[in-house]
């Protein structure tokens, strides 16, 4: 079963009001505006965003925007018919005999995350933000229930943490995957949508570098940044390999499997 940890991360970050949707049971809602230390609220009296709750769903919304996160959608299914992972999953290290464990230090909306496990690699999401860690879970609980018999397979291969990355240490068997936000990014209008939110509920400066800093720190042979196609690279080391798609790319930093001397020299 899998579950989230709450590594004390403070409550308060991208802590927002649940409403309940009208003529459902508020009993979903009520038991997640209180395990998020949340008011519930009433549709049209809550401040942007909220958490909309249902019996069966839900998904965020702002200014008439919705977020959602469902791994059986016709969306995340035509993702993997699409032949779109390949470089997902070469950047990580998946070959036919191969699954990496995988440390997703910034879980966001999980899409990637749910891409490795499909492909048979076991993923530890980690999410600071209260709300993103709920939804999270809810949508991997939903997905182990799933009719489709692949996607419950990849939730049993999915853990959320609602915790800071940073403040914890990796095991060295993992590889640590970073998708930092990138405002420079060229998005359709949808995904600008799904930004805005995000970045709404983070409500913290880009951070992406002390990300970095902190994964280098960690006793790992791999790391893997997605960034912008025209992007700088993340932090001071070349990458030793780079997969570029149409959008965006996969800056691969594979290290000895004995780190000892990168975490004294921090070279």
């Amino acid at each position: 079963m899998q579950t989230i940890a709450n590594d004390d991360h403070p409550a308060t970050e991208g802590c927002i009001p649940v409403v309940p949707v009208k003529g459902e049971s508020a009993a979903r809602a009520r038991a997640a505006a209180k395990a998020l230390g949340s008011d519930m609220l009433e549709i049209g009296t809550s401040p942007s965003p909220y958490l909309v709750v249902g019996e069966t769903g839900a998904w965020l919304e702002m200014a008439g925007s919705q977020v959602h996160i469902a791994f059986d959608s016709a969306t995340m299914m035509h993702r993997r018919r699409g032949g779109q992972n390949e470089l997902l999953g070469r950047a990580v290290g998946v070959k036919a005999s191969r699954q990496p464990t995988v440390w997703d230090a910034t879980g966001g909306l999980g899409r990637d995350a749910y891409v490795l496990a499909d492909l048979g690699c076991r993923v530890t999401l980690c999410e600071r933000v209260p709300v993103l860690a709920w939804l999270l879970q809810d949508a991997v609980s939903a997905a182990m229930v799933s009719g489709h018999d692949q996607v419950r397979a990849a939730a049993q291969r999915m853990t959320i943490r609602h915790c800071d990355s940073r403040q914890l240490q990796v095991p060295a068997s993992d590889v640590i995957y970073l998708d930092p936000m990138f405002p420079e990014r060229k998005k359709s209008a949808a995904i600008k949508k799904e930004a805005a939110i995000l970045q709404r509920l983070a409500h913290t400066e880009d951070d992406a570098q002390a990300l970095w800093e902190w994964a280098w720190r960690q006793p790992v042979s791999r790391i893997v940044v997605k960034r912008p196609l025209r992007a700088p690279i993340l932090g001071s080391q070349k990458p030793s390999h780079t997969l570029r798609g149409k959008s965006v790319r996969f800056d691969v930093f594979v290290r000895p499997h004995d780190n000892t001397l990168v975490h004294q020299t921090g070279a």
